[in-house]
């Protein structure tokens, strides 16, 4: 009978701790992340009456026979079914929809947990009520001076000061997009040049161009007035270069000068227009379209920035920059080519504002249809000369026409890779280093990707760029991505922080260590730490929490069920003390 009072008082035990995990489960119905536990009984050691005793020499076998002595509870097991949604509305209170962990750090230990009821602590991290730190990844400054996430960098506490600075960042990208109108007429080309007549002033020697329809060619031809000397070209009556002359080669002569008519037959001379040691300069007028860009310096200043559009030649536009405050823009000039779709076509040409539209260093022929001219020499040589120009990377000019030996070939203007930067300095004048404390000079690369030649009106506009002044945080959000985005005053947007998430191969061998909470064990497999959205971690969800996963009803019922148990293992043994009673009463 003692048997029976040990095994009802192991009974009593095992069905006592049940009741203890459903009375916690039922405890922690509204705690936030809490995951339910479920308790398994097995049975303890037996005793042995008789052992098993198989068939022989006729007769049967038998079964062993064995008593067992009690139960023990085998297992508590957490259930890690997700809760339901609980909305708030708190910035920092974070859900995940998935089977990810967050990952928390106090001291130098490790901790997980569902729990995301987090708040900012007075050095902005994120922690949990009881202090432990929300690990993560922190934005850091790249290269180019943006912010940016590098989640291959080991974990960190996440930091959202608000109320922190964002140093201002240069610009170094100006996008834009709209439409350059197809149909508009290429502006006239005016080259400045000295007057020979010994006034000391400039003169103003035109170019006009005009479009031939059925020849599907552009011609230029001479306008302005004034004497000017050294070179020549041969006029017809329309103003346009002659086909042909009375000889294949024309030496440039030191002419004491000729007037310039405007359009006349003969000659029209021009001022050392191919000396490399002394350039001359020309500037591209009407047909422009202007829009303005405002940028920002390393220290944040602002300074807004003028692009003026113009139409060189067909499917080519010009595109010069100037400053509004006047500070100096280097290679401030270029162009941008369009295909026959009216799409951008390659790359962009720039060039230096004090040499704008001259002949660079080491140029040695400017190309004519079957022609040729040699700066250097002095030697022209015509052919066929109707002067449809392009420029190749090199700076040569060349005129639609057949290939001349040795030349290049013919066609638009090449397309051709440029290294160089627009580059604006507000604080030097040119390009010695700034003073201390000084802004540095911008360096700022135009994107005309989106920019498109039609039959539209132009409506070129400035899409984005990428600089910004200085500015404090005012507010943040955390993204499905666990990506902390944060708002400052100056309008802009950045990404300061990423929160990490946890895997585990069984996380059902997590260690509860309490408040919502759970350790890693040898059972439980190595945390596998994850961005959010990846390997089934699961997104996170701001402004919400996940409910304790506790079922009521499932609570109910099992504590009917233990205590029950509880009862009849009480029963077991007040049977069993009557019966010793009963054992005992038989001596009188």
């Amino acid at each position: 009978m003692l048997g029976a009072l040990y095994s009802s008082i192991s009974g009593l035990k095992a069905h006592q701790t049940k009741l203890d995990v459903v009375g916690n489960n039922i405890a922690n119905v509204n705690t936030a992340g809490f995951k339910r536990s479920s308790v398994n009984f097995e049975e303890t050691m037996t005793r042995t009456l008789k052992g098993a005793r198989g068939p022989v020499e006729g007769r049967g076998g038998t079964n062993p026979s064995a008593i067992g002595l009690g139960t023990s509870v085998s297992s508590i097991n957490t259930d890690f079914k997700s809760g339901a949604q609980q909305t708030t509305g708190r910035k920092t209170d974070l859900r995940i929809d998935g089977n990810g962990f967050f990952i928390l750090k106090e001291g130098n230990s490790r901790f997980y947990t569902r729990a995301g009821n987090f708040n900012l602590d007075a050095n902005g991290n994120l922690v949990t009520p009881s202090g432990m730190k929300v690990q993560g990844w922190q934005a850091t400054v790249r290269e180019d001076g943006t912010m940016g996430i590098d989640s291959t960098t080991p974990l960190g506490d996440l930091q959202i000061r608000v109320g922190s600075s964002l140093p201002g960042k240069a610009t170094d990208t100006l996008n834009y997009t709209g439409n350059l109108q197809q149909k508009a007429g290429i502006s006239d080309l005016t080259l400045s040049v000295d007057d020979l007549s010994g006034t000391g002033k400039k003169v103003d020697v035109g170019i006009k161009f005009s479009y031939d329809k059925n020849s599907d060619k552009w011609y230029w031809k001479a306008q302005g007035e004034g004497i000017v000397g050294q070179g020549a070209f041969q006029l017809d009556e329309d103003g346009n270069i002659k086909r042909s002359f009375p000889s294949e080669t024309i030496p440039i002569q030191n002419a004491n000068g000729v007037l310039i008519n405007s359009p006349v037959a003969g000659k029209i001379t021009f001022s050392e227009i191919a000396d490399v040691k002394n350039k001359k300069t020309a500037s591209f007028t009407e047909n422009s379209y202007v829009t303005s860009s405002e940028v920002y310096d390393s220290l944040g200043k602002t300074h807004t920035l003028g692009i003026k559009y113009t139409k060189l030649a067909e499917n080519v536009w010009d595109f010069d920059v100037t400053s509004g405050s006047g500070e100096p823009v280097k290679n401030g000039k270029g162009f941008v080519t369009f295909d026959s779709v009216g799409q951008i076509n390659g790359k962009y040409k720039y060039a230096d504002p004090n040499d704008q539209t001259t002949w660079p260093e080491g140029v040695t022929a400017m190309y004519f249809e079957n022609g040729v001219v040699d700066p250097t020499t002095g030697q022209v040589t015509y052919g066929d000369v109707n002067s449809e120009y392009s420029m190749d990377a090199n700076g040569v000019v060349r005129f639609r026409g057949a290939e001349v030996p040795g030349g290049p070939k013919k066609g638009q203007i090449m397309n051709s890779q440029f290294d160089e930067k627009l580059i604006f300095d507000p604080a030097e004048k040119g390009s010695a280093p700034p003073p201390e404390g000084g802004a540095s000079p911008l360096e700022i690369s135009l994107n005309f990707n989106n920019v498109t030649q039609f039959a539209a009106q132009t409506t070129i506009t400035l899409e984005s760029q990428n600089g910004y002044g200085m500015g404090e945080l005012e507010t943040f959000n955390i993204t499905d991505s666990g990506d902390i985005m944060g708002f400052y005053s100056n309008g802009y947007e950045q990404t300061i922080g990423k929160i990490a998430l946890a895997k585990f191969t069984n996380s059902e061998g997590l260690q509860n260590i309490g408040g919502s909470a759970f350790k890693q064990t040898s059972n439980s497999g190595e945390a596998m730490v994850l961005s959010p959205g990846t390997a089934g971690t699961g997104k996170v969800v701001a402004g919400a929490l996940e409910m304790s996963n506790v079922d009521l009803a499932q609570e109910f019922t099992d504590m009917i069920i233990a205590q029950r148990g509880f009862q009849a293992n009480s029963k077991t043994i007040s049977t069993s003390d009557q019966i010793l009673e009963n054992v005992i009463n038989l001596k009188r």
